[in-house]
């Protein structure tokens, strides 16, 4: 199984789908969106002073998710290229923490 950048937090239904990625200040992500042809809509958007990926939160039509994805899968390559190598593994272990805490949440709701 690919690792994920991103996490899917659309409450269904819903006219968008909303998800959580990271990325940097620049926005690398926006030319792999670009070059699929979609049209992002950004909410808010994460700093950490510690390291310096951002946590940005967005939403894309239903009939955009799978070019939305396939531009995601391709940003942690872009980002190793440009010198960020610690990207997957902030990714996962980011992430992995995040899904956790979401379903001991929902278990203990």
């Amino acid at each position: 199984m690919e690792q994920k950048n991103w996490i899917n937090i659309t409450k269904s239904p819903a006219l968008y789908c909303r998800y959580a990625y990271f990325d940097l200040e620049d926005h690398l992500a926006d030319s792999l969106f670009e070059r699929q042809n979609i049209t992002v809509k950004y909410e808010r958007e994460f700093a950490n002073p510690i390291n310096p990926y951002r946590l940005v939160i967005c939403k894309v039509l239903p009939w955009h998710r799978e070019g939305f994805l396939q531009a995601l899968s391709e940003l942690p390559d872009k980002m190793n290229l440009l010198g960020f190598s610690d990207y997957r593994r902030f990714c996962k272990e980011y992430l992995d923490y995040s899904e956790n805490w979401m379903m001991e949440k929902r278990l203990t709701a």
